[in-house]
């Protein structure tokens, strides 16, 4: 196996795969953001693992983007190579497991799961972003993580190897993954599922929990759904809504009328660094207000001067 992948590595033109001076407004819900250094979009093993060898003997930093609905990209662009994963969407079924490559929208999976009478993933239904995001922040909606139904995760470390983190990894927590600790490039997850042949339930359960979001106003403008992570038992939602915070702006950025915890653009001149600014009030206002230190659950990529 080993020497297969060897061989495949070796016939990666990567001259045809990079791209310099990428703009990634685009890859983001946001639409902010500058340009990435060094930019592809491998469309399998062979190339992934060769991009990967490529940045670390260019000593070059590794950013992954997958569907950019829960990071704020900087101004002034990420430095090193960004590697996105859209490419990366087959999946497979055997039997109750789903496995499907990270780069796949996690509506779509929830759909071809349902498709194919395996129910679980339901709840998670409306949530922005890839699977591969998905597993990396571990989502959570109605109280169910997405680690809940992982049977493995396949993932390439810094030097290229590709290693599975087995269902019993006890390192998930709320909004937490081990991935999250070092360079994890997540390549394919399998899910464990349960046999439904009720696809038309299955659906309307999904479809339930896309029409929450879009009732909390999340797809009426460019943003990354819930900005701060809710602390156990706090909806920051409701706190930055009894503060009177809603419809505070700079530059076209806003906390959403609909939903606290929602930062939207409502201005194409708005940049990155107006909605961080925007949400550095909000939690200096909570914190004087509450005595509550809000965390981010937005992740910011490339090069941050704070």
């Amino acid at each position: 196996m080993n020497n297969t992948i060897s061989k495949g590595i070796e016939k990666i033109k990567l001259d045809q795969l990079l791209q310099q001076n990428f703009p990634l407004a685009h890859l983001s819900t946001y639409q902010t953001g500058g340009e990435a250094d060094y930019f592809a979009s491998p469309k399998n093993l062979f190339e992934l693992k060769a991009l990967i060898k490529w940045a670390k003997e260019q000593n070059l930093p590794i950013t992954t983007l997958g569907g950019g609905s829960n990071v704020l990209i900087a101004d002034d662009g990420v430095e090193g190579l960004v590697i996105s994963t859209l490419s990366l969407t087959a999946f497979h079924i055997r039997g109750l497991i789903f496995c499907v490559q990270s780069g796949l929208l996690l509506d779509t999976a929830i759909n071809i799961a349902i498709e194919n009478s395996l129910s679980g993933l339901e709840l998670l239904g409306g949530l922005p972003g890839t699977v591969g995001g998905g597993i990396w922040g571990n989502a959570e909606a109605h109280n169910l993580a997405i680690s809940d139904l992982i049977e493995w995760v396949d993932y390439l470390d810094e030097d290229g190897n590709l290693l599975r983190l087995n269902a019993y990894d006890k390192n998930f927590s709320y909004k937490k993954s081990p991935f999250m600790d070092k360079f994890s490039f997540i390549y394919e997850i399998a899910f464990r599922l349960i046999p439904n042949k009720n696809t038309s339930e299955a659906r309307l359960q999904k479809e339930k929990s896309r029409t929450k979001r879009i009732a909390a106003g999340q797809f009426d403008w460019p943003s990354s759904g819930c900005f701060f992570k809710n602390p156990k038992g706090i909806s920051v939602g409701k706190i930055i809504d009894e503060a009177n915070l809603k419809n505070l702006n700079y530059n076209g950025a806003y906390v959403s009328s609909h939903h606290g915890n929602f930062i939207v653009k409502k201005s194409k001149k708005t940049k990155s660094s107006d909605i961080f600014y925007l949400s550095q009030i909000v939690a200096q206002k909570i914190k004087e207000s509450y005595n509550l230190n809000l965390m981010r659950e937005v992740i910011l990529i490339g090069r941050w001067n704070i």
